[in-house]
């Protein structure tokens, strides 16, 4: 079956899908995973113009969650077995491997889901249930032969830390030891991310507290090159990222 069926069958399926720039995870211009869409007439415009692209899914539309797992490492095992100590159990038999060698298990929700996503749920895994990119995207495999039929109900424990209400880490916050300084705070606001409403300013406000903080100039553009990748949603276009840049630059040199 070739992508574009593949892909018809998917919004057929209740699925809402968005078109992602060839083996990338940026949106095509003008779209975001907040325009995902179930038009068949629109999707084969987008296969048209671009018979190479990828597809994103609107998770929360959709009704799915996707459990993340990082191949940072190149160890898949060591956030599987975390999750396995701690309790946490994944019974999917719908899982993809991504591009990076990473691994996504995709859960059905019976109730609505919110648009979210909770990062380094623990080392190696984040939860997310507001977008992500999908098979039969380039690079990206469903194992196992499996099928949208084959995705289940998410466990508890997954729609509880979406709604924050349950973190491993949690016993943290009462340990008499534990102190936050500004280094914390600032990794706290850069996890929480930003949405499509207000990513420009986020983007400045981090950029500038992180020069602030002492970082070199070439660092801190690194460092929101990553942070703009997986804590802005949808990214910034590279273009509108080093426009970001270069102004508070300019109004750090006049200070």
């Amino acid at each position: 079956m070739d992508r574009l069926n593949q892909v018809i069958k998917m919004v057929q399926r209740g699925l809402y899908v968005y078109p992602i720039v060839p083996n990338g995870k940026q949106p095509i211009k003008d779209y975001s995973y907040l325009k995902a869409s179930q038009d068949i007439a629109l999707i084969k415009r987008w296969f048209m113009d671009e018979p190479n692209i990828n597809i994103g899914l609107n998770l929360a539309k959709s009704n799915l969650i996707v459990v993340d797992i990082d191949n940072h490492n190149n160890d898949l095992q060591a956030p599987l077995q975390e999750l396995y100590n701690l309790g946490y159990k994944l019974p999917s038999n719908y899982i993809e491997l991504t591009k990076s060698g990473g691994l996504h298990y995709y859960f059905r929700s019976n109730k609505p889901v919110k648009p979210t996503r909770k990062t380094k749920f623990i080392a190696g895994v984040d939860l997310l249930s507001d977008f992500v990119v999908s098979s039969p995207s380039n690079n990206y495999k469903v194992l196992d032969g499996a099928t949208l039929d084959d995705i289940p109900q998410a466990p508890s424990w997954i729609i509880k830390a979406l709604e924050n209400k349950a973190m491993p880490t949690d016993k943290m916050q009462n340990n008499p030891r534990y102190k936050k300084y500004y280094t914390g705070y600032l990794l706290d606001e850069i996890v929480k991310g930003v949405d499509s409403g207000n990513r420009n300013n986020w983007i400045a406000s981090i950029f500038g507290k992180l020069l602030r903080a002492g970082t070199e100039p070439k660092n801190a553009y690194n460092l929101i090159q990553l942070i703009n990748d997986n804590y802005v949603s949808p990214p910034l276009e590279t273009k509108e990222l080093d426009t970001v840049v270069t102004s508070i630059l300019k109004r750090f040199i006049n200070e």
